[in-house]
């Protein structure tokens, strides 16, 4: 089940990223991953500007979210 902190970080990023359909992977991401690097990474993503972002936000986001340090052998959780 998921932790109403899980579902309320899941819905900030779905609204700062404009992609409410996508709200089950920032749930899985909310359960995954550390707060503050999702807000950190949420953080980078808006602040970048519009003309260097190639596809969109939340397509930026998954992308930096799915390739970090955290989905490899080299992060030891602590």
């Amino acid at each position: 089940m998921h932790t109403a902190k899980e579902l309320e970080l899941a819905h900030q990023l779905a609204e700062a990223l404009d992609d409410q359909k996508s709200l089950a992977f920032y749930i899985s991401c909310a359960k995954k991953y550390p707060k503050e690097y999702l807000l950190a990474t949420l953080t980078h993503v808006i602040t970048l500007p519009g003309h260097s972002i190639r596809t969109t936000r939340a397509r930026l986001f998954t992308n930096i979210v799915t390739k970090s340090v955290y989905n490899t052998n080299d992060y030891i959780w602590d």
